[in-house]
């Protein structure tokens, strides 16, 4: 008797869940049943073309400054949470963007970030801006400093290494067009102290 009570049981639970569906369908606007599923389904995936359009359309646009945008370096003012367990992440990141001649400015955007890039509050990270809307900037992930790699030793505080790494950050700079040559060669001065 209970074998029987219990698929009764099983019944009365498919039935409920079945309704249930049915409500959160014709909630979503969709008719219930097979019918409204696949309507459903099928606009799930247009949403998901439309994004992978848009990923599509960012990384074009990404290329284009990284070739045409003006040379730039940007500070991280402030930061989201980064993914952890992604090869690239979008990131909300805050910038405070120095154009050479021009009076820094602040934008904040959503960025797509490789999880091996050094950032945090506070670092420098090679840009390039759109002549014509200097809201759009384009990260040159290729040119950012990096840290050490795993087992690496590098010299910590004020000793040569950071003079080191700071002159390699400007010749990437330099040789981007974020920074004249005069530029340079006056910070180069500045680290070096003569």
């Amino acid at each position: 008797m209970g074998l029987f009570k219990g698929i009764k049981d099983l019944a009365n639970v498919t039935k409920q869940a079945k309704q249930l569906q049915d409500q959160q369908q014709e909630k979503a606007g969709y008719k219930p049943g097979m019918g409204g599923m696949m309507s459903q389904m099928g606009d799930m995936v247009g949403q998901m073309n439309e994004q992978l359009k848009d990923l599509t359309d960012q990384s074009g646009d990404q290329q284009r400054l990284l070739a045409e945008g003006i040379p730039a370096e940007a500070v991280i003012i402030g930061m989201g949470t980064p993914a952890r367990g992604a090869q690239r992440f979008n990131l909300d990141l805050d910038l405070e963007v120095h154009i050479s001649g021009q009076a820094p400015y602040r934008v904040a955007n959503q960025y797509i970030v490789p999880a091996s890039a050094p950032i945090g509050q506070g670092a420098r990270l090679p840009v390039r801006v759109d002549p014509n809307d200097p809201a759009k900037i384009a990260i040159d992930w290729d040119n950012v400093a990096s840290g050490p790699a795993r087992g690496e030793v590098r010299p910590a505080g004020g000793g040569g290494g950071d003079s080191l790494a700071e002159l390699e950050r400007l010749a990437r700079l330099r040789d981007s067009g974020a920074l004249t040559d005069a530029e340079f060669e006056q910070q180069k001065a500045r680290i070096l102290g003569s």
